[in-house]
C-alpha cells in the first residue's frame, strides 16, 4: 500500500486556517515515485530502476517514510538512455548446457577405488578422506558416492 504524502503548502495552509491551494493539474518533475512508478516511467523494469541507483546510472532517490522515492523528472530522465545491460540476446543458439568439470578430488577417490579393486591399496574411509582433504565426514562421503558414479559411467561407456 503506498502511504500517503500530502503536498506541504496545502498542509501549511490547513494548519493556519486559510484557503487550500490547488494542487498542479498534471504530473510535475518534483512527484515522488515508487520503483514500480518510477519504471513505469522511464520504460523499465522496479528492479533495474533499483539497481541503476546503487550503480549510479540514475539518481539514488529520497528515503521517506521507509522507503525509497524517485523523482518524476529522474525517471523521465532515465527514459531517454538505453540499459547498460541488455540481458541474453533473443534467439542465442548457444543453451547447451556447459560440461562440468569433475573434482579433481573425485578422480583421486575414484582412482584409490579402482586400485583397492586391483589390489594394488588398502581400502580409505571417509574419516580417512575427510582428514586428507580437510572437509568434514559427510563431504567425504559424496566424494566417494560420486566417485562410484564416475567409476560406474566410465564402465558403461566402455
Amino acid at each position: 500500500m503506498r502511504p500517503l504524502i500530502y503536498d506541504a503548502a496545502q498542509v501549511d495552509a490547513h494548519l493556519a486556517g486559510e484557503p487550500l491551494p490547488a494542487l498542479p493539474a498534471g504530473p510535475h518533475p518534483d512527484d515522488l515515485l515508487t520503483d514500480a512508478e518510477a519504471g513505469a516511467v522511464a520504460g523499465i523494469t522496479a528492479s533495474t530502476v533499483r539497481a541503476d541507483a546503487v550503480t549510479g546510472l540514475m539518481d539514488r532517490g529520497q528515503e521517506r517514510h521507509g522507503r525509497r522515492w524517485w523523482t518524476r523528472a529522474a525517471a523521465e530522465a532515465r527514459a531517454g538512455r538505453e540499459a547498460q545491460y541488455k540481458g541474453r540476446t533473443a534467439g542465442a543458439k548457444d543453451l547447451a548446457p556447459r560440461i562440468a568439470r569433475t573434482d579433481r578430488r573425485v578422480r583421486e577417490v575414484a582412482a584409490i577405488a579402482e586400485a583397492v579393486e586391483a589390489g594394488h591399496a588398502r581400502p580409505v574411509t571417509a574419516d580417512e578422506l575427510a582428514k586428507q582433504y580437510g572437509v568434514s565426514p559427510e563431504t567425504a562421503e559424496r566424494l566417494m558416492a560420486k566417485a562410484d558414479e564416475a567409476r560406474d559411467e566410465d564402465r558403461r561407456k566402455s
